[in-house]
């Protein structure tokens, strides 16, 4: 419709124009140039304001349009600039991450230098929530055996319990499974972790085998004891989240949160060699 609209209005202007050519011949050839150049004045005065405002505007178009290229071009430019500086601020904070990393690493080294570490990367879990078990990428053709103890960065994760010939199963310290000897940090007082059902559905351990005096309170580190032959004293294993008494046994029992995120563990250290300390 609006094409058509302005196909007829193209036609009348042409229409108009001849006409007004043709009436101009006329009236010059009668003498009455004046009246003439009058009367086209009249006419084209207004035909003419209108032809400039649309020139006008079409100029103006033409002219926003080539800001509005002007301004996209540069809204892209900053966009690139902008992602070009977040993906810099991401690998300063992965380099960061990284480095404070490497510092624990080499400060678990440092303080346990009797130790022979083997390092290893997790490949799976047995659940991505609370894993009772994790697959690692090192196996019997590394030196790996099974009730060998693997920690990370931060302590205590679990004990091999399965070996391939390139891959190891570790149940980690809240499998129902795993038991280890253990002391309270602050008062001495040794006892038993191990794994619950129910407490693993938490993502915690138990400690058990308490006295009935124990001074056991929420926040005490829990530290590996290094009774009996298979696992170093003085590796962290987690802090009481809470304790509760057994109201059969009168036992107090506390609930452990391990100090690993084992739901997000990816590097590990297996140790496979340690001299037994007795004090």
């Amino acid at each position: 419709m609006k094409n058509l609209f302005q196909n007829k209005f193209m036609i009348f202007t042409v229409v108009i124009a001849i006409l007004l050519v043709g009436t101009t011949s006329f009236i010059s050839a009668l003498g009455y140039t004046s009246y003439v150049r009058n009367a086209i004045g009249i006419v084209l005065t207004p035909i003419q304001k209108g032809a400039n405002s649309v020139f006008d505007s079409i100029e103006n178009i033409f002219s926003s349009k080539e800001d509005y290229k002007k301004l996209k071009k540069e809204n892209e430019e900053l966009k690139l600039h902008l992602k070009e500086q977040e993906d810099k601020l991401k690998e300063a904070e992965l380099a960061l991450k990284q480095n404070e990393e490497l510092k624990n690493y080499l400060g678990i080294k440092d303080e346990h230098t009797d130790f022979v570490f083997t390092n290893a990367s997790v490949t799976s879990r047995s659940s991505e929530k609370t894993p009772n078990i994790i697959t690692i990428d090192k196996g019997l053709s590394h030196g790996i055996d099974t009730g060998m103890p693997v920690i990370d960065k931060y302590g205590f994760v679990g004990i091999v319990c399965e070996t391939g010939l390139t891959w190891s199963k570790v149940k980690t310290v809240v499998s129902p499974d795993t038991s280890i000897g253990v002391y309270i940090e602050r008062t001495g007082e040794s006892g038993i972790t191990s794994g619950t059902f129910k407490a693993s559905k938490d993502g915690l351990f138990t400690l058990s085998y308490l006295g009935d005096n124990t001074d056991v309170k929420q926040g005490d580190r829990i530290f590996t004891s290094g009774d009996g032959s298979n696992f170093p004293k003085g590796i962290l294993l987690g802090n009481v989240e809470y304790t509760e008494k057994n109201s059969v046994t009168r036992e107090i029992i506390a609930y452990i949160r391990p100090i690993s995120p084992l739901k997000e563990v990816n590097e590990v250290m297996i140790i496979t060699e340690f001299e037994m300390k007795y004090e």
